[in-house]
């Protein structure tokens, strides 16, 4: 019988590899957005279920204490907080998964050290993760350290992933429920990614690995450069070569991660600068800067803008639009403003290359971002979702289409399929009978 279903799983696999891949999109949701103003407020009720397959709420503190997950925010586990709220979202999406995302960048690395450092504490905090992602109703858990910084880190991260995964099946088992979903929001930069990770190692307990592929230039810098470009320039030289998604991709998957595992990360938003010389002015990326851009008038922060923000600008006010193709970005300048940021078209080559590299699909930072309300960018709501969900669901389609063409093209591949599926039909006779 083992061999009998070690067939069969062949066989399935082969049939859903070659007639088409189904992909993920994972999106975020903000719980400090409910504090925005006006059309900036965001809640639960802000999110179509229908345009995600994972939705990910981030974040949960970590209660070196109780060691335990903590809210951060006092309104998430009352019995109509948040929590509740975003897990109702299932009943208008049945297949949807929710995942609980521990840390980000307000957690210190501290707080990770401590917790899953020695085996016992690490014991205590992930069966107590296990019975909060129960009681809050959550479908698994996504591990949010950014970052782990060096060998130290790199051991205990790879630990904590497989005492996570081990004690998820035993609890699986145990309970006769459904296995809690396990992955991870990873960095983008080569050195970051070498030193802090056990790649292939981690790929085997991990559900998912988010690919966090945005921020490679940021007002932290003194110089402009696009938030999320996703090939590298003709002009880099060394470590400016690593800050792109076509770079992280490769770096994941040549050290040992499946692209079957891999999502990349997509950024709602823009990074902003401010000119050195408005007047005579270099807007190339690597030009000169002097510090962030103007705050938005929703989101807040310097050097930042929403989606929908640099749409209320560039449509309210005359602004130079430009498209850079070596890297696939748009971007935008006036006076000495300047915004590196994504739209449909550039989404939309993402998207292609998610299915060119075979990676698993798409994470989004955030939901709040896009345009939701579809109140500014006159694309209707959320723009640059329904732009992944309509190019991902085209893109599937047309694989599928492209191996029944071909199948009915090529009298060999009827011929081969016909004779492994005669072949595993007989097997199963002659061991039934």
């Amino acid at each position: 019988m083992n061999s009998l279903f070690f067939l069969l799983i062949i066989v399935i696999f082969t049939l859903v590899f070659l007639t088409g891949q189904s992909f993920i999109i994972g999106c975020y949701y903000t719980n400090w957005s409910q504090h925005r103003q006006g059309f900036g407020y965001f809640n639960p009720s802000n999110i179509d279920p229908k345009l995600c397959t994972h939705l990910y709420y981030a974040f949960a503190n970590i209660n070196t204490t109780k060691r335990s997950p903590d809210p951060f925010e006092i309104d998430e586990i009352s019995s109509n907080g948040m929590y509740r709220q975003f897990n109702r979202l299932k009943v208008q999406n049945r297949q949807l998964k929710t995942l609980l995302s521990l840390g980000g960048a307000s957690v210190n690395t501290s707080q990770f050290r401590y917790v899953f450092k020695t085996n016992r504490i690490r014991q205590d905090f992930i069966r107590n993760t296990i019975r909060y992602l129960r009681k809050y109703q959550f479908d698994g858990l996504d591990l949010d350290w950014e970052y782990p910084m060096n060998d130290n880190d790199r051991q205990i991260f790879t630990q904590t992933i497989r005492h996570y995964r081990s004690e998820f099946n035993k609890e699986a088992k145990s309970t006769n429920r459904s296995r809690l979903l396990l992955t991870a929001a990873v960095a983008a930069y080569r050195p970051k990614i070498e030193i802090g990770y056990d790649v292939k190692e981690i790929s085997r307990y991990l559900d998912y690995i988010n690919l966090m592929s945005y921020d490679y230039h940021g007002s932290w810098n003194n110089f402009i450069g696009f938030n999320s470009p996703l090939s590298v320039r003709s002009d880099e030289i060394d470590h400016q070569r690593f800050l792109n998604q076509q770079a992280s991709v490769d770096t994941w998957t040549s050290h040992g991660c499946p692209p079957s595992k891999l999502v990349l990360g997509l950024g709602m938003y823009g990074r902003t600068f401010r000119l050195t010389e408005p007047f005579h002015r270099d807007i190339k990326p690597y030009s000169p800067a002097r510090g962030p851009g103007l705050p938005g008038n929703y989101t807040g922060s310097k050097g930042f803008l929403a989606y929908y923000e640099i749409c209320e600008l560039t449509t309210k006010s005359q602004w130079n639009m430009s498209y850079d193709y070596e890297q696939e970005v748009p971007f935008a300048w006036k006076d000495d403003q300047w915004i590196g940021f994504d739209n449909r078209e550039s989404i939309e080559k993402k998207c292609l290359f998610i299915a060119q590299e075979r990676l698993a699909g798409a994470m989004i930072w955030s939901l709040d971002l896009d345009d939701f309300r579809g109140r500014f960018c006159n694309e209707g709501k959320y723009p640059l979702l329904r732009t992944i969900r309509k190019t991902l669901e085209k893109l599937k389609q047309n694989s599928t289409k492209t191996f029944a063409r071909n199948f009915r093209n090529h009298s060999s591949a009827r011929s081969t399929f016909s004779f492994l599926f005669f072949s595993i039909w007989s097997f199963i006779l002659i061991k039934i009978f």
